[in-house]
């Protein structure tokens, strides 16, 4: 009988162990929201360690790839801001992996991570390295809009600009036309 009642708890405790806990996801979202007001205030050391710990309690509680996928997103965008471009871009790759295996893939949420990538690439000058990116971005049948569509068009223009000579003409092209298409003003762009 005690066997059985071992055997019992254990796996009660296996189940409750795979299952979504609460008090992880209340706590993740709090140090989600504390990354968030830390970076609005310029602090992104601070935000960096929220966001860190958002996604730690991700794990801890099994939220699932969606909620990680998010979270890994939020902190690879602080790592970016801090230059900690080879964290935030395995960050970005790991969290757009997760986004296209998705029963149902968010063309938006793929989308965002394509141009957070491409930014990343573009801010260390390895626009080669960044340019599969963008070419899935302007694949892409986004619908963009406000400060998103500002931000897609402004890096079309800057690929368009920075791409190797070795980069056939075309894409190159390509990507100023639809930039300007989307409303980019070429008297804008500074290196």
């Amino acid at each position: 009988m005690k066997a059985f009642s071992k055997l019992v708890v254990m796996t009660l405790s296996m189940i409750l162990a795979a299952c979504a806990n609460p008090l992880n996801q209340v706590t993740s979202d709090r140090y989600s929201e504390s990354c968030a007001q830390a970076e609005r205030s310029g602090r992104i050391n601070i935000a960096e360690q929220a966001c860190y710990r958002a996604l730690v309690n991700v794990d801890l509680g099994n939220l699932g790839e969606v909620e990680k996928s998010q979270k890994m997103y939020n902190l690879a965008r602080i790592k970016r801001q801090l230059q900690k471009f080879d964290e935030a871009e395995k960050l970005y790759i790991d969290s757009l992996a997760i986004e296209e295996r998705q029963p149902q893939p968010s063309n938006e949420r793929i989308g965002r991570r394509l141009a957070e990538l491409a930014i990343s690439y573009a801010q260390e000058k390895k626009y080669d390295e960044g340019a599969p990116y963008v070419e899935r971005l302007y694949t892409s049948a986004i619908p963009y809009q406000g400060i998103e569509r500002k931000t897609v068009a402004a890096i079309f223009y800057a690929y368009s600009q920075e791409l190797p000579a070795t980069a056939p003409g075309e894409v190159r092209n390509k990507l100023e036309r639809k930039a300007v298409e989307m409303g980019f003003d070429p008297k804008t762009y500074r290196e």
